[in-house]
């Protein structure tokens, strides 16, 4: 890899996390979770977009996407790989551990009869995943689209997706830390310190997807489906009472994604030509 190559890819990495501290300085000193500018944190998932216009137009660096790129194939893996995994160990253990499954409907739907609960519950869904993959887009251009095939170049395949995904993890850090990303009754700092691993056995399934179909469309779709998805069902469970018990869940699912996520990785297979 030439040096122009590797200036690249540090410059991208600097200006992502530039932007993620910037953002999370303005909502982390005005409030955090509770700041009146909150909801400037849509505008998070964009800055790895942004960070990749930057660096190709100051840079010359010609881009890498292949807009035509969706194997159908591997659409279902993109929707329900990672969910499945997910709720696949964490709804047992909350059951065992946090005192049952108790389910409820959210607040604000009212009194609803069971169709009409199964049509908002489905009308939900499709609609989160659709929004949730639209800002996913974005980011997966910066990630999966720019930084992974380069660093692909200089050091392999599976190693590359094991660095990206720990430079993505790391790059939500700030947003922990500031409120951006907010679980109630848990510390920033906890969050900082026990999000990274999800995130980082997120970034192995999507690494693999990205090398076996090279689609921006598909890996944006799962990004959207375990941001919409992975912890679904939870939308409508009462929370066990017990910060503590609810973090050792998300902990469990994301260790189940980990352990998915390296053994998709270490598959014989090829790579998308």
């Amino acid at each position: 890899m030439h040096s122009k190559d590797t200036k690249a890819i540090v410059a991208f990495v600097a200006i992502a996390y530039g932007l993620s501290i910037a953002l999370s300085l303005v909502i982390g000193l005005t409030g955090g979770h509770n700041s009146t500018l909150i909801g400037l944190s849509y505008i998070s998932m964009a800055l790895p977009a942004i960070a990749v216009v930057v660096v190709n137009m100051t840079m010359d660096e010609p881009p890498r996407v292949n807009w035509d790129r969706l194997p159908s194939a591997y659409l279902p893996a993109a929707l329900f790989l990672m969910p499945i995994v997910m709720h696949a160990i964490m709804l047992p253990l909350m059951a065992t551990v946090g005192g049952g499954v108790h389910w409820q409907a959210p607040r604000g739907w009212g009194a609803l009869s069971p169709a009409g609960l199964v049509a908002r519950v489905v009308l939900n869904a499709i609609f989160g995943l659709a929004v949730v993959s639209f800002l996913a887009f974005f980011e997966e251009i910066g990630w999966r689209a720019w930084l992974l095939p380069r660093l692909v170049d200089r050091m392999g395949a599976r190693r590359a997706v094991v660095i990206t995904s720990v430079i993505w993890a790391l790059w939500h850090v700030p947003f922990q830390l500031s409120g951006i990303q907010y679980i109630a009754g848990v510390s920033p700092l906890k969050l900082a310190l026990i999000q990274p691993l999800g995130t980082t056995a997120a970034g192995l399934v999507l690494g693999w997807l990205w090398l076996r179909t090279e689609s921006i469309w598909l890996v944006s779709i799962a990004h959207g489906s375990l941001n919409a998805w992975g912890q679904y069902a939870f939308k409508y469970v009462k929370d066990s009472g017990s910060p503590d018990t609810d973090i050792a869940i998300l902990g469990a699912g994301s260790l189940a994604l980990l352990i998915v996520g390296l053994l998709l990785l270490n598959r014989p297979g090829r790579t998308a030509s």
